[in-house]
């Protein structure tokens, strides 16, 4: 085994290249509301359910290690979207991605965001909503659009009631994946 012990000097050059250390504050969303609006699920309905979006019901149930995000924030590169470690890239693939949630990828097409707007018609046919309501519910926060999450639990709330288990699934995929991606706001 080699070891190799710079001296003070080297040292010094070497730590004054380094990073500065960024603060980041890791906000845990409470979870409550989204677990139970999951469990209301029927077992069948459960199987749908994954078979359209994959485990995003078990994902619900991992702890957040608040030192583990930490750490790994200092080392996020925002403009290439990846986690760099001195000269070596880290991006979990869309093979990844598919493993992780469990969700198979066979005869997908990778979503390309392509900057067309989305229709509100479409979105309200899907939640089955009324457009006018739902622009009610839109906001535009700086330059975030989409919905605040207490709306989509109120909005899940509503179709249990009615059985709406399509509009439903559709919706609380939609509630965790913002939960996910955004905490406050569910992007569009």
């Amino acid at each position: 085994m080699e070891l190799n012990v710079k001296s003070g000097f080297e040292r010094n050059i070497a730590v004054q290249g380094l990073k500065k250390k960024i603060r980041v504050k890791v906000l845990k969303s409470d979870l409550t509301v989204l677990r139970e609006l999951g469990q209301k699920l029927k077992p069948v309905q459960k199987i749908i359910f994954r078979s359209r979006y994959g485990n995003l019901l078990g994902l619900l149930e991992i702890e957040v290690q608040e030192p583990a995000i930490t750490a790994l924030a200092q080392y996020y590169d925002p403009p290439l979207r990846c986690f760099t470690f001195g000269d070596f890239q880290l991006v979990p693939t869309f093979e990844e991605f598919s493993q992780i949630l469990d969700m198979p990828t066979n005869n997908m097409i990778p979503y390309q965001h392509l900057e067309q707007p989305f229709s509100m018609y479409t979105l309200s046919e899907i939640m089955k909503i009324s457009v006018k309501d739902l622009r009610k519910e839109f906001l535009e926060l700086y330059d975030i659009k989409g919905f605040v999450l207490s709306f989509l639990e109120r909005h899940l709330c509503r179709l249990c009631e009615e059985e709406s288990w399509d509009a439903y699934m559709d919706v609380l995929a939609l509630a965790f994946f913002g939960v996910m991606l955004f905490q406050r706001l569910i992007v569009l």
